[in-house]
């Protein structure tokens, strides 16, 4: 697998300029009553011909903190391209993912959906090192200056050895556009190392730097942390 790939795109589809994305990222919030019993109903749906053939990491998370709405767990689906995203999407209305929905019915009430595009991309993908995400909602009015301030902080803290995990940059493409239009997030091995690496990015002169540059132009709207629980097709 990739280490450190970093993809920067400086001009974003919703502020009206081009672009090739990155990638798609889904995500279906739901409230869990027995995280156990979904646990169970999401390896039987992945380990079918159905699951083994979807075009997408599928990753099923649970929130440590939310604070958001009322969903305890999120499956994301990490689409490398429209095409990917085509297929899994249409392949919701397979018998085989029409029966996974009734069996689970009683189990997880759906909470939100989301599309959005990658933007940036970078840090260490390894599986060990992507346990803990830290999620920041936000509104941004220029998206692109926001987008090149990110870029700087980032390649700042990677020079700065503060990046354990995975980092990116994504704009809502799909899904309510009342709360936020954009989210960027990080990841580590664990919340220890989470919560070590935000003091060391909060104290840091490339993040007062930084928070200058999209004063006025970004509102922090809602921070989650969420933790995995299982990865499929990686």
């Amino acid at each position: 697998m990739k280490k450190f790939i970093y993809t920067f795109f400086v001009a974003l589809f919703v502020s009206a300029q081009s672009l090739n994305a990155a990638g798609y990222i889904a995500s279906y919030s739901v409230k869990v009553s027995n995280p156990g019993a979904y646990v169970d109903a999401m390896d039987n749906l992945m380990s079918t011909e159905w699951g083994k053939s979807f075009p997408a990491v599928v990753a099923l998370h649970q929130y440590a903190f939310n604070g958001y709405d009322e969903a305890t767990h999120v499956v994301v689906l990490n689409y490398e391209d429209t095409e990917s995203l085509g297929k899994g999407t249409e392949s919701f209305s397979d018998p085989v993912f029409q029966s996974f929905l009734a069996k689970t019915s009683s189990l997880a009430e759906p909470i939100e959906q989301s599309l959005n595009m990658k933007l940036i991309n970078g840090g260490n993908y390894e599986p060990e090192n992507n346990q803990v995400y830290t999620i920041y909602r936000m509104e941004v009015n220029d998206a692109a200056s926001y987008a090149k301030a990110y870029a700087k902080v980032t390649k700042a803290q990677e020079e700065a050895g503060n990046v354990g995990g995975s980092y990116g940059l994504r704009a809502l493409m799909g899904g309510s556009v009342g709360y936020y239009t954009h989210y960027a997030y990080t990841s580590a091995g664990s919340f220890e190392d989470a919560m070590k690496s935000a003091e060391v990015l909060y104290s840091s002169d490339s993040f007062a730097e930084f928070s200058k540059e999209v004063e006025g132009n970004r509102k922090i709207k809602n921070i989650s942390i969420i933790s995995t629980i299982k990865t499929y097709n990686n």
